[in-house]
């Protein structure tokens, strides 16, 4: 035995002493505009984010854009509504809660003006969707498929469609005592309130069924408050969502080559600087329920 051991010490002092740091340096590319602008027609403040891109390896927020000037144009009535600059690349336009900046059916434009370049993108507005209730749910630990712990509650959404072969498209959020669930899993999207499109339906609504009503499974606690949003969003809003849930869930053995998430906004044609990100005009609804 002891000549196994004095063969097997050259080797672990070889693996050993090769541990060196190795220092990954990445190509940083050019600088590109970041503008996510995803305005409803809620009786809330309105933000568009202005920021640019940064290092792969940066560990620290996107650095903002605090020159430029953001204002969305209602095509349909010629109305201009100036965005302010608050901080961190935020651009509010402050709402009277009896009022709202978006229209149903109406086109939007927005634009950007970053030292003297426009960028631009235009959207619609799309129609509601109804929310009927939130129910909740006591998890007693008698129902071995129930979610969460014992003691813990789970919510249900009760909400329709417009079934009249006219495919609508779902963003559904999420928020527990007003916080928002944001996480890479919790992004929830449907069409016609189910798994696909909807034709033909022998009744005047579409019921919104699971996985959508399941609210990403989260868990309360009594008193606690389950806040519901569903924005109607767009077709291409809807695809591109879908293609950035694909890409953060790309891995594992059956991974594809990772690609550039995809953007609406338009860049001048002699611009230095391009811009990325997206636009989306959204009708939402909302409701809220404490938790019994």
């Amino acid at each position: 035995m002891k000549i196994v051991y004095i063969l097997f010490l050259p080797l672990v002092l070889l693996f050993t002493s090769c541990e060196d740091v190795v220092q990954i340096k990445l190509d940083e590319g050019s600088k590109l505009y970041v503008i996510d602008a995803f305005v409803s027609d809620l009786r809330t403040d309105q933000v568009v984010r202005v920021t640019t891109s940064d290092s792969y390896f940066a560990n620290r927020e996107a650095p903002p854009v605090q020159n430029a000037i953001v204002q969305l144009v209602d095509l349909s009535t010629n109305v201009t509504y100036d965005f302010s600059y608050t901080s961190k690349g935020n651009y509010v336009y402050s709402i009277n809660t009896a009022d709202t900046i978006a229209r149903l059916g109406h086109k939007f434009m927005l634009k950007v003006n970053i030292d003297g370049d426009t960028y631009t993108s235009i959207a619609e507005q799309k129609r509601h969707s109804v929310i009927d209730s939130i129910a909740s749910y006591y998890n007693d630990g008698s129902d071995p498929f129930a979610n969460g712990p014992q003691g813990s509650y789970s919510c249900l959404l009760f909400a329709r469609d417009k079934a009249d072969n006219i495919p609508d498209y779902y963003w559904i959020r999420t928020f527990r005592n007003d916080t928002l669930f944001n996480g890479s899993a919790d992004l929830n999207i449907c069409i016609d309130g189910t798994g696909g499109v909807v034709t033909n339906a022998p009744v005047d609504t579409i019921a919104f069924t699971p996985v959508a009503t399941f609210l990403g499974f989260k868990t309360y606690k009594e008193n606690d408050v389950c806040k519901v949003e569903i924005h109607s969003i767009s077709r291409e809003t809807y695809f591109f969502f879908y293609q950035a849930i694909a890409q953060i869930n790309n891995g594992g053995l059956f991974a594809t080559t990772p690609e550039n998430i995809k953007t609406n906004i338009s860049t001048p044609e002699n611009a230095k600087v391009r811009a990325i990100g997206w636009f989306s005009m959204a009708g939402a609804v909302t409701k809220s329920k404490v938790v019994q």
